[in-house]
């Protein structure tokens, strides 16, 4: 190797070594911190903190008069709701629904998003500060389950699962309903992006097949706005840490005594 090939090889080995002892480190302590700052914005307890579950109370309408709940959101469930709508084949009837606090209606969303959000804080808590990194490999493995982690969370919250009438039909939830619907109709609350949505479904039986129409409503939540701008900072920060290592593995597979000083 000539003298100024070997020259850019140690001085690339050398800005290597600092990223993975010092840089590595440093952006896992602030994205640490980011994601504790999440963990403060859920409404339910998490990371071994039991404080108190928070209760928010929220109004959700579709005009014109044709939907309106006054629901009660206790960390991951509704614990109480007052509903009334009317359903387009019949706008002569009002429906009259309640929650109970003995029968909440569970938002698994909330739930999976925080268990998410945990395992990529326990994956940084794994990590002593100490350590000494030896390969892009190694970095890249553990930002991989981060990244994983925060994607998943994430899309927990903004993509709601896709579920057939019959599975709502046959949810526990809807057991929480007082009085009971009638059997051509459902409902489903979920969580898209920073609303919390409740939606009416009424199934009919055309030639056969079972068709349904759908009204909703909906209200912004604004908890679930910060936690999704915190969830996409520490995306990026991640991801950002993980371009920069990727641009070192592409020169070489690096290791601390790759070079002969």
């Amino acid at each position: 190797m000539v003298d100024s090939e070997k020259e850019e090889a140690i001085s690339l080995q050398k800005e290597f070594e600092w990223v993975l002892n010092k840089e590595v480190h440093a952006a896992l302590s602030q994205l640490h911190t980011i994601l504790q700052e999440c963990v403060r914005r859920f409404p339910l307890p998490l990371c071994g903190n039991e404080g108190t579950l928070k209760q928010d109370k929220f109004v959700l309408t579709a005009p014109p008069d044709q939907m309106k709940c006054i629901i009660s959101l206790t960390g991951d469930s509704i614990s109480q709701a007052d509903m009334n709508f009317k359903v387009q084949r019949q706008q002569n009837v009002q429906y009259k629904v309640q929650i109970q606090n003995d029968h909440p209606w569970k938002l698994h969303q909330v739930q999976d998003a925080g268990n998410h959000l945990q395992q990529a804080i326990s994956h940084i808590d794994n990590i002593d500060r100490d350590y000494s990194f030896k390969t892009s490999e190694e970095v890249l493995h553990i930002l991989g389950n981060i990244l994983g982690c925060l994607q998943r969370g994430r899309s927990s919250l903004i993509i709601p699962r896709k579920r057939t009438i019959d599975d709502l039909m046959r949810s526990r939830n809807m057991k929480s309903l007082t009085p009971n619907l009638p059997e051509d109709l459902a409902i489903s609350f979920y969580i898209q992006s920073h609303k919390l949505v409740l939606a009416v479904y009424q199934l009919t039986n055309i030639g056969g097949q079972m068709k349904f129409e759908t009204s909703q409503a909906e209200a912004s939540v604004p908890w679930l706005n910060e936690v999704l701008v915190l969830f996409t900072v520490a995306l990026q920060l991640c991801q950002q840490l993980k371009d920069k290592i990727c641009v070192f593995a592409q020169y070489k597979d690096f290791t601390i005594e790759s070079v002969t000083y």
